[in-house]
């Protein structure tokens, strides 16, 4: 009878992940957040059974409290690893609550690990996104497909999932504008596209798509060769290979792409509210890591070229003759 009993409380506990799972679609959150909460809950209720809770209702937020602790001490993970595993937790005793399956939240009050400053590991520099962007053999149908994919990705900052979910009609070449449907967070928006980028697209759109496409139709606008949606991985080797092959150490993925083209725009003086919506951020301060990332790299271009860090700084001829002129106190006066 107690294996039985055991048998059913873990059918339970499973029926309300899977519900919380449900939950979350119906809230057009996007298959990698909803694997990424499930798996979380799934660590949590094995340490809670471990622990003598078969049963959700049973946890308190001292509960939670050791758990994070736990958490930190293994030493498996990040800060950042343990906030997403303790707020999908959050979110899970938020659906509890909301469908009267729990009359008293435990995670109401618990308070997530503070996360540092988040910034990039990685940013480009403009030379080395030049060489990127020259890296693909534009010779070639897949090498005209990578360029334009790689321009893309420079001048919208889009995710690498709203790349790959872009379709054929979600882009006005002539107004320079992507629309990006189902971004993260379910938001939809409408993108600039830069003159280059759209170049870029245009040929590809003219010259190499309907050759991978074939005789299959096919919606998504960027493809692989046998005319399958390039998917996020098939972004990601794009871009990995064109940085090695324009010689770049650095770990570049598509998201780096994304840290560079905020970056970058916020150092030419780019107001933040416009970079916000270029992102899709639904919350500002988001945004505004790229505001200390562009400080961080004018502050580095000036220690690298100002005249005054360096070892040997130049020394400056007088003014010319033609330029003094002498008052009429007698002392020379240079005009500025």
């Amino acid at each position: 009878m107690q294996n039985l009993a055991k048998i059913r409380k873990r059918i339970a506990r499973e029926k309300l992940v899977d519900d919380f799972a449900s939950y979350l679609k119906a809230l057009n959150r996007c298959r990698v957040t909803v694997r990424a909460y499930v798996h979380c809950l799934s660590l949590f209720s094995e340490w809670a059974v471990s622990r003598g809770m078969d049963d959700f209702r049973c946890v308190r937020k001292a509960d939670l409290e050791t758990y994070q602790a736990d958490l930190v001490r293994s030493a498996r993970y990040t800060i950042s690893t343990i906030h997403i595993m303790m707020r999908s937790i959050r979110r899970f005793y938020e659906f509890l609550e909301v469908t009267g399956k729990v009359l008293v939240n435990p995670a109401a009050c618990f308070t997530l690990p503070k996360l540092g400053d988040r910034l990039p590991k990685a940013v480009l520099t403009c030379d080395e996104v030049r060489r990127m962007l020259d890296a693909p053999d534009t010779t070639t149908l897949s090498g005209i497909r990578d360029r334009a994919v790689l321009e893309v990705l420079y001048s919208t900052g889009m995710r690498v999932g709203e790349l790959s979910n872009l379709t054929i009609g979600d882009v006005d070449i002539g107004n320079h504008v992507l629309r990006v449907n189902k971004g993260k967070g379910a938001k939809d928006r409408v993108v600039p596209l830069g003159q280059t980028a759209a170049e870029w697209v245009k040929r590809y759109l003219q010259e190499a798509r309907s050759k991978f496409a074939g005789k299959l139709t096919v919606k998504e606008l960027f493809l692989g060769c046998r005319g399958v949606p390039l998917i996020n991985a098939g972004v990601g080797g794009i871009v990995k290979t064109s940085a090695r092959k324009a010689g770049i150490e650095k770990w570049v993925t598509p998201h780096t792409m994304r840290h560079t083209c905020a970056t970058h725009m916020m150092a030419s003086g780019a107001d933040i509210i416009h970079v916000q919506h270029l992102l899709g951020h639904v919350d500002i301060s988001t945004t505004q890591i790229y505001v200390k990332v562009a400080q961080r790299e004018v502050k580095e271009m000036h220690v690298r070229c100002h005249p005054s860090e360096q070892d040997n700084p130049p020394q400056f001829l007088p003014v010319p003759h033609k330029l003094r002129e002498t008052n009429k106190t007698g002392e020379d006066h240079v005009d500025e």
